[in-house]
């Protein structure tokens, strides 16, 4: 069979089909009636509804007033009739809470009690060596010493008798008896006026269980020499001596030095320094490997500090982020 005659078949079925069913009719009037007549239903339910709870009312507000006409002393009767018992269930359900609440409250407050007694965390002896010089070349430097903060200083010890013996009053206890404009950090503590090494060294000791400074000594060195990094030495004290002399060639003829023609290409005149043309002193810390040779964390000023790199020609190649 072709498909075109199996569709000409399934079209007469399909045409005989609705012959044998027609759709069914409706009686419009009929069915408007039928809908009229089970609103009316529905309405008069609803009205004995409300007459049978208007009746309850009526009987609910005469049980009132006959309770308020009994007599006093049977008023008394009912109240003195025990409450009922608490079940079983009902007592263990307190009980439980009871018990939870004193778990939760003892748990608190064991908490609260191992809080209290955890010892504070100990203080990085490397940061504190950090901040305590700093705060030295800060206090030394007439430009910079409102900015140091004796409280901040005095928490860097362990205690303020060592406080006092250490920093005294002008805080060249902390360098050796002596003003200096350079730092250089790394393990060992070196002093630096202008370029030259301090001929002698100091040397911290921390509380083992603070961190802070517990005590600080000074031991003789070779003085009269760069030593350290004479990168870092020579080129930021070179800088700090040419600011107190007036120097004002001294930024070019360093730059020349010490710094890469790249770097200072890219950073201009003050390449290496952050911008700072007169550093009042210098800070070195942290040195660090690195793509190139090793690197520093420099401070001029106090106020912020930056990476440097110094190549293999012993020359910085990279400052100030750059």
């Amino acid at each position: 069979m072709k498909d075109y005659d199996l569709e000409q078949e399934l079209a007469a079925a399909m045409l005989d089909r609705s012959r044998q069913e027609p759709p069914g009719g409706y009686d419009v009037d009929g069915l408007i009636g039928s809908v009229r007549r089970r609103r009316r239903r529905l309405q008069a339910g609803t009205a004995a509804a409300v007459a049978v709870v208007a009746l309850g009312a009526g009987f609910l507000s005469q049980a009132g007033q006959d309770r308020v006409s009994l007599p006093a002393q049977a008023s008394t009767a009912s109240s003195a009739v025990p409450p009922p018992a608490p079940t079983a269930s009902a007592s263990a359900s307190a009980s439980a809470s009871a018990s939870a609440s004193a778990s939760a409250s003892a748990s608190a407050s064991a908490s609260a009690s191992a809080s209290a007694s955890k010892p504070a965390a100990a203080a990085d002896p490397a940061r504190t060596t950090n901040t305590l010089f700093l705060a030295a070349l800060r206090y030394q430097n007439p430009a910079t010493r409102s900015g140091v903060d004796p409280v901040g200083v005095a928490a860097l010890f362990a205690d303020e008798s060592t406080y006092q013996r250490i920093w005294g009053a002008d805080s060249t206890g902390v360098t050796c008896g002596s003003a200096v404009d350079g730092v250089l950090a790394a393990g060992e503590v070196l002093l630096y006026q202008g370029v030259e090494r301090l001929d002698r060294a100091p040397s911290l000791t921390f509380d083992g269980t603070t961190g802070k400074v517990a005590d600080l000594t000074c031991r003789t060195v070779a003085g009269g020499s760069k030593g350290g990094d004479p990168t870092v030495s020579g080129f930021y004290g070179g800088l700090v001596a040419a600011t107190k002399s007036g120097d004002s060639t001294a930024m070019t003829r360093l730059g020349k030095q010490f710094v890469t023609a790249r770097l200072r290409s890219d950073q201009g005149p003050t390449a290496g320094t952050c911008s700072f043309t007169a550093p009042p002193f210098w800070l070195a810390d942290n040195p660090s490997s690195g793509t190139l040779t090793h690197g520093w964390t420099v401070n001029l000023s106090g106020h912020q500090d930056f990476p440097i790199e110094i190549d293999e020609d012993a020359k910085i190649a990279g400052s100030c982020g750059g």
